[in-house]
């Protein structure tokens, strides 16, 4: 259940908290009041697409908050848990911001999150239907998604199995299309794998070697420099003014008053141990200057198993790994090649196996679908004829498909929701046959049947009364008022035989002080119900004939109500 709901810096909005309620609640308004820039508000923080014109004029950023009480939402705690994300006292904050560079900040619980994953959290929470929902149920290829939904229990099971086997039956046979043409592309390819596995295998590289080479290429092209460099070292040692020399004398120096004091004693020992030390660095100086050479044989040897290395990684990588990566890929490749007969044979039996899968599932598929579609007009009649819809007829028709054709991914069903909507007129597509009245209650009918079925807690209405007036408009309202029952239900709505009905009732209004626009959202008292319902009917909330009017159509409203609710 949607508890509150936050809202900084959206369009008009400059800063709105609305505390909502279980069971109905209804938001009226004039006409540009505000009331849609709520619903906006809403789709924003559940994850829906949004630009940058949403946020205030003059503000960095817009911000939207909503809090959900999730007792009862299993669905939306398997979803936190399977992301990782903590939640204390079925509590659940969602958040979103929106900069004006166009960056989305996210947040469920505290915890930074997708656009994407906060919409897979809300679509477990929140319904909102829009009049863009009118449009999807227009649309035969959405009708096929309306059917599953109804029968979710008994087709869902089925149609993972067939979308797994789908999945199977695709990858095989873009490996068999795509891995195995003419006899001719093969060879051609076999040849050119044969030419790089040959040219690196060839080249006998080991990891590593070209590093190795660059530092002994440096030592053998500046040989002569180190030579001098060493022989300088050496002769600045041992030659006859050499360090060598000197610490040596200096030590025999304190050798010889060593015993007149410690101090003496130690400093002759420090002496001796850095001509030992200095002894040793000249043996190394001349081992070293014995073991230079300079070879140009070695250095053009190198030079020229650098460049080949260096042409391999040119056309086979970036690095000696890519390369050595490159010819072990190539000879998979070739493998497989050189298996293709023997392979698409394989493949051939799989895709066979698959497709029989394939066929069977969506045999049954289809079989459950019809079914359920017999059960669904049944269903959708008896919400049509409560909804004042008493002469319509309603069917689901399926296009024939042969099993001949290729595999579909959900299922060989094409289907289409027809409707007559008075007598003596033949079914025809709900596009052609259906007013924005019909539909609105066609839609109605359909979130009705789906509320029994489904766990969302909370259902918005936008607009559904779009074409619907009196006596309609009470059943529309009534209609509304058992999914609450249920569900949390919150509705726009213009129509006062609809807001009568409600539980709590909200007011939205927009204010004009001469430098800026605000809207705000009053929870209204009995009496404030009753001047706005009378407001809503005749246009004046101070007309003592209006008043009498409003109280009365809520009085009804509330009996009815009670009646319902006892039953």
């Amino acid at each position: 259940m949607l508890q509150r709901l936050f809202i900084e810096n959206v369009a008009l909005i400059e800063r709105l908290e609305i505390e909502f309620h279980a069971g109905f609640n209804v938001l009226t308004g004039e006409t540009g009041a505000g009331k849609s820039i709520i619903i906006d508000a809403v789709n924003f923080v559940l994850g829906e697409r949004a630009n940058r014109e949403l946020i205030r004029h003059g503000a960095q950023k817009t911000k939207v908050e909503a809090v959900f009480d999730i007792a009862d939402c299993g669905g939306t705690k398997a979803v936190l848990e399977e992301q990782g994300i903590e939640c204390e006292e079925d509590t659940l904050f969602l958040s979103r911001e929106l900069s004006a560079g166009g960056k989305n900040i996210c947040r469920i619980n505290g915890t930074l999150v997708s656009v994407a994953m906060l919409k897979a959290v809300s679509d477990t929470l929140i319904d909102v239907h829009g009049q863009h929902e009118h449009q999807s149920l227009l649309a035969p290829e959405n009708h096929i998604a309306f059917l599953d939904a109804y029968a979710h229990a008994e087709i869902s099971p089925v149609r993972t199995a067939l979308h797994s086997i789908y999945s199977e039956y695709l990858a095989l046979r873009r490996e068999r299309l795509s891995g195995f043409g003419s006899t001719a592309e093969r060879e051609r390819q076999m040849d050119i794998l044969h030419y790089q596995i040959n040219e690196i295998s060839s080249a006998a590289l080991a990891p590593g070697e070209d590093q190795t080479l660059q530092a002994e290429r440096s030592l053998l092209a500046n040989a002569e420099k180190i030579l001098l460099a060493i022989e300088g070292a050496y002769e600045q040692l041992n030659g006859e003014t050499g360090a060598t020399t000197a610490v040596g004398a200096a030590q025999h120096e304190m050798e010889n008053i060593s015993e007149y004091a410690k101090e003496y004693e130690e400093t002759a020992q420090k002496l001796a141990d850095a001509y030992y030390a200095l002894e040793d660095v000249g043996y190394t100086l001349r081992n070293m200057k014995g073991a230079l050479e300079f070879d140009p044989e070695r250095l053009n040897q190198i030079e020229l198993r650098l460049e080949r290395i260096s042409d391999l990684k040119r056309k086979y990588g970036g690095t000696l790994d890519d390369v050595l990566s490159f010819a072990k890929d190539a000879q998979m490749q070739l493998d497989a090649l050189l298996q293709a007969d023997s392979r698409a044979a394989e493949l051939d039996q799989k895709l066979a196996t698959a497709s029989q899968q394939y066929f069977m599932l969506a045999q049954k598929l289809t079989e459950l679908r019809r079914a359920a579609a017999d059960r669904l007009c049944q269903d959708v009649l008896s919400q049509l004829r409560a909804l004042g819809m008493e002469k319509a007829t309603f069917r689901v028709a399926f296009a024939d498909r042969q099993q001949t054709e290729e595999p579909q991914e959900n299922g060989m069903d094409a289907l289409e929701f027809l409707l007559s909507a008075n007598p003596g007129e033949p079914l025809k597509p709900l596009a052609k046959v259906a007013s924005g009245g019909e539909l609105s209650r066609i839609m109605l009918g359909f979130k009705a049947i789906f509320a029994d079925n489904d766990r969302i807690g909370t259902l918005i209405f936008d607009k559904i009364d779009t074409g619907i007036s009196g006596r309609i408009a009470g059943t529309v309202g009534e209609k509304m008022v058992r999914i609450a029952d249920r569900h949390q239900v919150i509705c726009v709505t213009h129509l006062p035989q609809i807001a009568a009905l409600a539980d709590v009732h909200y007011l939205v209004e927009k204010t004009d002080d001469g430098a800026s626009t605000q809207i705000s959202v009053r929870l209204l008292d009995a009496d404030g119900k009753y001047r706005r319902i009378a407001q809503m009917m005749d246009g004046s909330s101070d007309s003592a004939l209006a008043l009498e009017h409003a109280k009365n159509l809520v009085d009804k409203a509330e009996a009815s109500k009670r009646a319902h609710r006892k039953h």
